[in-house]
C-alpha cells in the first residue's frame, strides 16, 4: 500500500515536475503517528527546493494543487514548513474491500518473483521424537515460509539430517542392547544410550521382525550398525509424522551422511584450498576465518586425520551455496548462538555476501499445568514430545502460542489457557472472530433470505462509523505488514495483526447491528465489510496454518 501511494504520487506529479527523477530513491512515505496528520507524509518538497530554487512549502502547495484533484486522495495538506499529509479517500478503502472479496485468501499477495531462497529448519537429530523447542523451530520456520511466499520468494524448505557420527552409533547401540535385554535382561546398556520407552519399542519391532537376521551377525559390530540404520529410518518417519501434525512438509531432505559418501567434504575443502584459504598447523588443517571476521582461525581437519564437526557444516553450505540460492535462512537452537560468525565466515570464503546467510535463534518452551511446570515424559525420557502437546492442546493452540513471541525469547506455555473456550485464549479469541462472521451469515440467510456467501455488491458509502473505517484501514495495510515481517523475519508478529483484526471485529459486533431489518442497503454494506474481514482472517490462519472454525 505504501509503496503503491507513492509510486502514484511521483508518476502525477513527474510531468509537472521532472526533477522529482533525480531524488525518488530519496523520497519517503511514512505513516504519521497520529491520525489527525493523515495517513501517510511526504518528504518531497525539501528534497526539491535545492534543484528547484523554491522554498519547501512553495512546492509543497504545488504538488497539493496537482493531487487533490485525484479521487484515492479525500484531502492533501501542507505541514511544517512542506510535508505533504495524504488523507486517503473513502474510495480508496472501499476499492481495497472489493479486490479483498475477490482475491480471498491471495488478497495482496506478490504476483513478481523476487528470487529463489532456502529455509532450514528443525533438522532434528533422528535419536528421538520431537521436543517442544523442535516443534517451536518447525512453527516458526514453516509461517517465516508462508510469508515468504506471501512477499514473492519461491522457497525450499529444507530438514538437514544428523545421520554421521557418534550420536548415530549411540543409538544403534541402545537399541542393540534393548533387543538382547528381550532375551538376556541382565544385558549391559550403554551409560551413555537413549533411555526413552521407544528405543525399546523399536527393540521389540526388530525382535518380531528381524530378530533371525540380527542374531545371525558374527560381529557385534554389525549387528549394532544395521539397528542404527533400522532406528533412524524408523524415527525419520515418527518425525516426519509428528511434523505433519502441525502441518509442516520438508521439501528436500539432505543427508550429512551423503556428504561423507560422495566427496562432498573433499570438494569443499579442495575449494577453500584453491582460495588460498586453509593451512597446516601443529599437523591440523585451519581455515582462515579471522580474514572474514571471525575472532580465531578454525580447525577444518584435526591432526588424527579427522574431520571436524565444523568442516561438515562447511560442505554442508558450500552445496547449498552451489543451488544458487538468493540466500538462506537457517532456525538454529538458543545454544548455537557462538557458532554462527565462524560459520558466517567459512561462507563469506565462498564468495557469498555478507548477508547471504541469515540465522533465527528458537529459545527454549517451558509448560505449564496448574500453575507448575511439566519436565517429563515416559516415552521421550527426558522431555515432553511435540505429539504429546498437540494431543493435550491440538494443532492450533500449539501453532498460536509457538508464535506469541519472538522466537528468540523463551516461551511459557500454560496449557491451561490454551484449553479454555474464552477470550483469555488468544487463538480461541482470533477464531471465534471468523466463527462469529460466519453465524452472522448464516442468521442472514435464516432471517432474510439473503445469501452473503455468493457474491454481491454493496453501497460501500453507506459504512461512516469510526470503527467500520478502522478496520478498513487495517485490512488495507495488511499486505504490506505481512511483507514487511517476512522481509524482517519477524514471523511472531503475524499473532499481533490478526489479534487486532479480530479485535475489532468483536468490538464492531458488539456495538452495532449487522442484521439491520427494513434497511436492506446497509445490511448489504456491512455483510461486504464483514466478508472482507473475514477473507483477510482465512489469509492469516493460511499463513499460520490454522483451522478457520466456522462455529463454536
Amino acid at each position: 500500500m505504501r509503496e503503491d501511494i507513492l509510486n502514484f504520487v511521483l508518476e502525477k506529479i513527474e510531468k509537472d515536475i521532472p526533477e522529482i527523477n533525480k531524488i525518488r530513491e530519496k523520497v519517503k512515505i511514512e505513516t504519521p503517528k497520529e491520525e489527525k496528520f493523515g495517513d501517510f507524509s511526504l518528504n518531497i518538497a525539501f528534497l526539491l527546493s535545492k534543484s528547484l530554487g523554491k522554498k519547501p512549502v512553495e512546492i509543497a502547495n504545488q504538488i497539493k494543487e496537482i493531487l487533490q484533484k485525484e479521487d484515492i486522495f479525500k484531502e492533501i495538506q501542507v505541514a511544517g514548513g512542506g510535508f505533504i499529509n495524504i488523507f486517503l479517500s473513502d474510495k480508496y478503502y472501499h476499492n481495497i474491500l472489493k479486490q479483498i472479496n475477490q482475491e480471498k485468501e491471495e488478497f495482496g499477495k506478490e504476483k513478481n518473483k523476487k528470487g529463489k531462497i532456502n529455509i532450514e529448519f528443525v533438522s532434528a537429530n533422528p535419536t528421538g521424537p520431537l521436543h517442544l523447542g523442535h516443534g517451536r523451530g518447525a512453527v516458526v520456520g514453516n509461517v517465516l515460509s508462508n510469508l515468504y511466499e506471501y512477499a514473492g520468494y519461491i522457497v525450499e524448505r529444507e530438514f538437514y539430517i544428523n545421520d554421521a557420527g557418534r550420536q548415530i552409533r549411540k543409538l544403534g547401540e541402545s537399541v542393540y542392547a534393548r533387543f538382547r535385554q528381550i532375551e538376556e535382561p541382565d544385558y549391559p546398556f550403554p551409560e551413555d544410550g537413549y533411555h526413552g520407552e521407544y528405543i525399546k519399542d523399536i527393540a521389540k519391532e526388530l525382535y518380531h521382525y528381524e530378530r533371525e537376521k540380527i542374531l545371525s551377525f558374527l560381529d557385534e559390530d554389525e549387528a549394532i550398525e544395521f539397528c542404527s540404520n533400522y532406528a533412524k529410518i524408523y524415527l525419520l518417519d515418527k518425525i516426519k509424522e509428528d511434523l505433519k501434525l502441525i502441518g509442516v512438509e520438508f521439501d528436500i531432505w539432505y543427508s550429512e551422511k551423503y556428504l561423507y559418501e560422495h566427496g562432498k567434504v573433499e570438494e569443499a575443502l579442495n575449494f577453500l584450498k584453491e582460495k588460498n584459504l586453509v593451512y597446516e598447523k601443529d599437523g591440523a588443517l585451519w581455515l582462515k576465518t579471522t580474514i572474514y571476521g571471525d575472532d580465531k582461525d578454525r580447525v577444518l581437519r584435526k591432526s588424527d586425520g579427522e574431520y571436524t564437526y565444523f568442516m561438515g557444516d562447511i560442505a554442508y553450505h558450500y552445496d547449498k551455496f552451489r543451488r544458487n540460492y538468493d540466500f538462506i535462512v537457517n532456525i538454529w537452537g538458543a545454544d548455537h548462538h557462538g557458532y554462527f560468525p565462524r560459520l558466517k565466515a567459512a561462507v563469506m570464503a565462498f564468495g557469498a555476501p555478507e548477508n547471504w546467510i541469515r540465522v533465527l535463534f528458537i529459545q527454549l518452551v517451558k509448560l505449564f499445568k496448574n500453575g507448575e511446570e511439566i519436565k517429563m515424559s515416559k516415552r521421550a525420557g527426558e522431555f515432553i514430545t511435540l505429539r504429546e502437546l498437540v494431543d493435550e492442546v491440538g494443532k492450533d493452540a500449539v501453532i498460536y502460542f509457538f508464535l506469541t513471541k519472538d522466537s528468540n525469547t523463551h516461551l511459557n506455555f500454560d496449557i491451561d489457557v490454551a484449553l479454555q473456550k474464552s477470550n483469555e485464549n488468544p487463538v480461541f479469541y482470533v477464531q471465534y472472530a471468523h466463527a462469529r462472521i460466519c453465524s452472522v451469515f448464516r442468521e442472514a440467510k435464516d432471517r432474510f433470505g439473503f445469501d452473503a456467501e455468493q457474491d454481491f455488491s454493496a453501497d460501500l458509502n453507506l459504512l461512516k462509523e469510526d470503527i467500520e473505517k478502522s478496520i478498513m484501514k487495517s485490512l488495507a495495510v495488511l499486505p504490506e505488514q505481512l511483507k514487511e515481517i517476512a522481509e524482517k523475519e519477524q514471523p511472531h508478529k503475524i499473532t499481533q495483526l490478526t489479534y487486532e483484526i479480530a479485535s475489532k471485529l468483536h468490538k464492531y459486533y458488539y456495538g452495532y447491528k449487522f442484521l439491520v431489518e427494513n434497511d436492506e442497503d446497509l445490511l448489504k454494506a456491512r455483510l461486504f465489510l464483514l466478508k472482507a474481514v473475514r477473507n483477510a482472517l482465512r489469509l492469516l490462519f493460511k499463513l499460520m496454518g490454522i483451522t478457520p472454525v466456522e462455529r463454536m
